[in-house]
Parts: C-alpha cells; structure tokens; sequence
C-alpha cells in the first residue's frame, strides 16, 4: 500500500522485500544490546518485523499489543492520499480530525502515551524493544519532545528507526533518536 500511495492504517498486508531488509538492518543495529522484552503491535507487518528481530536476537519472546496499532484511517484506509486530502482537508492540519469511524492524531497519541505508562509500571527496570507503526511513534515522539501535535501531521518515520528512551526517577523520560532523523517539519 505504500508504494501505490494508499492510506494504509490498519489495513495492508505483509512485509515487501524492502520491508524484510528493514527488520533486518535494525536486528543488526540492536546486536550486543541485552533486551529484557519484545512488544509488538498485533498487525501483520509489525508482526513479521518483530519475529526478525526476535530470531536475530534470540529473543524468548514477543508481547503482541493492539495499543501499538497505527492510527486508524477508519472509512479513508486503502484510498489514495490525494483523494484522502480532497476529502478531508482537515487531515494534515487539526490534530483533532477525526476520520469517519477512525481515530484523530490526538486519540493515536493518548493510546500511545497509556501504552506507554502501562509498560513502565510493568517494566521499571530493564530493555524494552518497541516494534510499532510511523503515525504511532510521531504523536509519542511529539509529546515526549515537547513538540505540538499539529507539528507531527505531515512528518514521516523512517522505516527500521533505531531510538531510545531513558527512563530514570531523577530525570524523568528523555527521547534519543538517530543522528540526522528528522520527525517533524521545520525542525
């Protein structure tokens, strides 16, 4: 669906070629780093992207979450982006948008954000690797930043993103991202 420009969301299918080489490059990018879990979102091609980097890192285990699902375009899913921004002008401007029977970037950010407060209370210590979706990690990554909403609606997320989250009772959460990863427009 990416490469015919469809909005994808919930739907789509597996991983492509590219997509496999993806999961690949960030297996490799998380060699030598000891992880203590493995969340994925349920959707098929996160799903494939995590046992990738389950099998190349010996990973026990893979924690499957619906909260780390990608927005959900509702009755816009599978339509062309151009036709998607004739139909809903709104879309890459007002965070508050919501798609007839999906979600708003303000509704995918409150799921990420308890997702994100859920795993911290069960994991206070340790290595959680993270396998979830651009719009997903666009509205926490804005959050944690600081960064208003409205700032992330047109931002993409490179797919195979290797970031960090440091979590310490004395400095709180700090984001790391790639050297060069650039989330939101004009910044």
């Amino acid at each position: 669906m990416n490469r015919l420009g469809l909005l994808q969301g919930r739907g789509g299918y597996g991983l492509l070629p590219e997509g496999v080489a993806d999961a690949e490059r960030t297996a490799k990018a998380l060699e030598g780093i000891t992880l203590d879990h493995l969340y994925s979102s349920d959707q098929q091609r996160a799903v494939e992207t995590a046992r990738i980097i389950r099998s190349h890192l010996d990973l026990p285990r893979i924690r499957l979450s619906g909260m780390l699902r990608e927005m959900d375009y509702g009755k816009m899913q599978g339509r062309p982006d151009a036709e998607v921004r004739r139909l809903c002008p709104l879309w890459r401007s007002d965070a508050t948008f919501l798609f007839p029977g999906g979600e708003s970037f303000q509704l995918v950010q409150k799921r990420a954000f308890r997702w994100l407060e859920r795993a911290l209370r069960r994991h206070d210590r340790g290595r959680v690797a993270v396998v979830t979706h651009g719009g997903w990690l666009r509205t926490l990554f804005a959050g944690l930043k600081g960064v208003p909403l409205s700032r992330c609606l047109n931002g993409t997320v490179a797919h195979g993103l290797v970031g960090r989250l440091d979590v310490s009772k004395g400095k709180g959460l700090h984001l790391h991202l790639e050297p060069g990863v650039t989330i939101f427009p004009g910044r």
